[in-house]
């Protein structure tokens, strides 16, 4: 993956055609590859349609090739994001991001209720559209780290109590658990958005008794896949 992106890459960057015999001073080092090598991995590209031979001259990249590339960009981006969240896990460990999940599930509960009576349209609103990126992130397979952070700050200033906003803040601030559950989430197969959609079905039907449980049951789903995650790295 990373080389055919280098690849790409130096098509992309060139501003001539190029051939196997610039890209094996670039790359060959790089990957320990010989320049016949590369010849046949542009050859290979050529017939995936990612590149175009210019006569003797060299290659350059077509549009398909240039999608092609930020498909990969992203996919590495998400590789090394992942890498660095394994890192995490394993730094900050099971008891610490449950301790946090049990003070979010105490907090979050009278956040959904409230904000189940108190919530405006124009936030309604803003929670519909934070779901919609959550689903389109993942239909290009990007866990929606950012977006998950978002939905939970909407609810909690759609509540209108600035006592559990602080309080809430002061937790989110002091642990990275949005981004280290939802990557366990995604690892156990359990489905983030699901559970907020649960959330916010509850507070557009004005329901706050319904907006708590549905609140409760996502953190205690967030708690349970957190103890599966680590039951299963210790097997």
């Amino acid at each position: 993956m990373e080389l055919e992106y280098e690849l790409l890459k130096q098509l992309r960057d060139a501003s001539a055609p190029i051939g196997a015999s610039t890209l094996v001073h670039t790359l060959g080092k790089t990957y320990g590859l010989s320049q016949a090598t590369i010849g046949r991995r542009l050859m290979e590209m050529d017939v995936e349609g990612f590149t175009v031979l210019e006569g003797r001259k060299g290659r350059t990249l077509t549009e398909q090739g240039l999608d092609r590339m930020k498909t990969l960009e992203r996919d590495l981006q998400q590789k090394s994001v992942n890498s660095q969240l394994i890192q995490m896990l394993n730094h900050s460990g099971e008891k610490a991001l449950l301790d946090v999940l049990v003070a979010r599930r105490a907090l979050e509960r009278e956040i959904a209720s409230l904000a189940a009576q108190r919530a405006s349209k124009e936030y309604i609103l803003l929670l519909q559209a934070s779901i919609a990126s959550q689903h389109e992130l993942l239909s290009k397979n990007i866990i929606p780290y950012e977006e998950d952070r978002e939905f939970h700050r909407l609810l909690a200033y759609a509540a209108q109590n600035q006592i559990l906003l602080h309080a809430v803040e002061l937790v989110w601030e002091t642990s990275r658990d949005f981004l280290e559950t939802a990557y366990i989430r995604r690892r156990v197969g359990s489905e983030l958005v699901v559970d907020h959609q649960q959330i916010l079905d509850a507070i557009v039907a004005g329901s706050p008794e319904q907006a708590e449980a549905a609140m409760v049951n996502h953190i205690n789903q967030m708690i349970d896949d957190v103890k599966r995650y680590f039951a299963m790295q210790n097997q």
